[in-house]
């Protein structure tokens, strides 16, 4: 900015000390005025005129400055780069974890973030995390005939057999309804072809554990599909994806399998996954049908829900 009004500062006096007035301010000294005095009127109109352009664009780019100097509304959820990040109180935070960030202020010419727990952070070391597009459905009065893609770009076959060429390909998480609920061992029956059942999760309906009531809310999760269907009474309401324990059957990291209340909703809490180094997750695989699966419940005190966490037999020996 001050280069710039050096620069204007400069022409200004350019225009004063060097103006050739034109041939009409002339031909005005020539009509009863005096030429000079009309030239040096026109010279300060000039650089009043200039001076008056250079304070409009100094407020334009401090106004500008202002504006990208902004720190964004928060707060916001951001995912620890490659490299790590070092806390101003000498706390080493690994890459992949994720943080929220409430506020950011400028020190020594760089954004700082507050973490949720008063921690400060460079924003340079950080990536906006990028929430998935993926929502769960609210049940109609076509039930639960329909299944979620789970790979990128899976393919629909004309007969049930792998070998043939596919007819289709599917994006990840888009929402298929089923032709048929009964298959092929391996396959599904969509609208327009076959699909793989490892690329599909479709949830299964449960019948209402007798401890609940008839208009009592309950979830019930399906290990084995990693699916979730809340019911109210006998009718599902609602159904989505979910992500359980990565372990296995009656390990420490697996989702234990029984009836469980619904105590306490946290809105945030600290969480970490440093203890999980080597465990291999178990495979997902297909449910049978809720006559063979495993399931147990319980009912809920008043206010809260119930929830039932059930895998089919072959799953869980």
């Amino acid at each position: 900015m001050a280069r710039l009004v050096a620069f204007l500062g400069r022409v200004l006096v350019a225009l004063v000390g060097h103006w050739d007035p034109p041939r009409w301010v002339r031909w005005c000294g020539r009509h009863g005025q005096r030429g000079g005095d009309w030239a040096w009127a026109h010279k300060v109109k000039a650089g009043l005129l200039l001076l008056a352009l250079a304070g409009a664009c100094a407020l334009t780019c401090d106004r500008r400055e202002e504006t990208n100097l902004a720190a964004p509304p928060g707060p916001r959820y951001y995912i620890i780069g490659k490299n790590g990040v070092q806390t101003r109180d000498a706390r080493k935070l690994l890459p992949g974890f994720g943080l929220v960030i409430v506020d950011q202020h400028l020190s020594g010419g760089e954004w700082i973030g507050r973490t949720s727990l008063g921690r400060e952070v460079a924003m340079k070391d950080l990536r906006p995390a990028k929430p998935s597009r993926f929502a769960g459905v609210h049940i109609d009065d076509a039930g639960l005939a329909f299944g979620w893609v789970v790979q990128e770009g899976a393919p629909v076959y004309p007969q049930p057999d792998p070998t043939t060429r596919p007819i289709a390909r599917r994006a990840r998480y888009a929402r298929l309804s089923l032709a048929s609920p009964d298959g092929p061992q391996g396959f599904y029956r969509v609208t327009d072809g076959w699909m793989a059942e490892t690329d599909l999760r479709v949830p299964h309906r449960s019948p209402r554990p007798p401890a609940v009531a008839d208009d009592e809310p309950w979830l019930d999760v399906e290990l084995a599909t990693q699916t979730l269907v809340a019911y109210l009474g006998d009718k599902p309401v609602f159904a989505t994806l979910v992500a359980t324990g990565v372990g296995a059957d009656g390990t420490p990291f697996a989702t234990p399998k029984g009836i469980h209340r619904v105590r306490a909703k946290l809105l945030a809490a600290t969480m970490d996954n440093l203890e999980h180094t080597g465990v291999v997750p178990i495979p997902t695989r297909r449910s049978p049908s809720p006559s063979t699966s495993a399931a147990s419940s319980c009912t809920a005190p008043s206010g809260t829900t119930s929830s039932v966490f059930r895998g089919a037999t072959a799953a869980s020996t």
